[in-house]
């Protein structure tokens, strides 16, 4: 069962208003991109292109994002619109994606965890392979493989997530609830750690290197001095890097 993104997209944009999205996920993500000065960026499963612009603004030459919702892309085109920063978006499943131009850097937040299996992991591999720069980077915060606690943990976060089994292709159940009232579910799929690197070794890449999500270290609103230390601890999200060969 896929995501249908088209229904859920305007519950999806609000849900980047949680502070963890931006204290944890984004700072995680950022602090592996490191400078992106004059980088031409691909932002895969860019959704409403909420990085794609943070992209921009952090000084890349050029950045094009793809996803495969039509009513995300809209929401980032709208903002495109509202304040135009030149990103080009494309509404393409990544599976088949052809953009016949290579980028020095690839990122992606949650996309090779929507892939039930091998094969369909390694497809996304691929794809990424041929459109990266020998030497390009594919960076990706992704569904963390080895996390392992009850369901409402991070509840009080703003999200749920249940692994209905460790079973290779089996679902990961997140909830979000948002602070409007209203709630929606992502399906994501559960492969090994060992499963990712196999794939990405096939397709090119090495340097394979998993990072695990930290805190930002200014946060600009209040909490609780442990407020942080469960997702921290449990780390339900991860980030992941790796290298595209040279001689690829």
């Amino acid at each position: 069962m896929k995501t249908n993104y088209d229904r859920i997209s305007k519950e999806y944009q609000l849900s980047k208003r949680q502070p963890w999205r931006k204290y944890v996920e984004a700072y995680s993500l950022f602090q592996m991109t490191g400078d992106v000065s004059n980088l031409n960026i691909l932002d895969l499963a860019c959704g409403d292109g909420f990085y794609t612009r943070q992209l921009k603004f952090r000084g890349a030459k050029s950045v094009e994002g793809v996803d495969i919702s039509q009513g995300m892309i809209q929401l980032a085109q709208e903002s495109e619109a509202q304040n135009p920063l030149g990103i080009v978006y494309h509404i393409q499943d990544v599976l088949h994606l052809k953009l016949n131009k290579k980028f020095d850097l690839i990122t992606a937040s949650y996309l090779l965890n929507y892939a039930p299996n091998f094969e369909t992991l390694h497809q996304f591999a691929k794809v990424i392979a041929e459109h990266l720069k020998p030497g390009g980077r594919f960076i990706t915060i992704n569904n963390n493989p080895l996390y392992n606690a009850p369901v409402n943990t991070l509840r009080h976060y703003g999200f749920t997530r249940e692994n209905l089994s460790r079973v290779e292709g089996e679902k990961t159940i997140y909830t979000f609830y948002n602070e409007d009232g209203t709630c929606f579910e992502i399906i994501n799929y559960h492969l090994e750690i060992n499963t990712y690197e196999l794939a990405l070794k096939q397709a090119g890449f090495s340097n394979i290197i998993w990072h695990p999500i930290e805190l930002a270290p200014n946060i600009e609103e209040n909490f609780d001095t442990d407020y942080w230390k469960c997702i921290l601890e449990t780390q339900p999200v991860i980030g992941l890097t790796c290298t595209l060969n040279v001689a690829h």
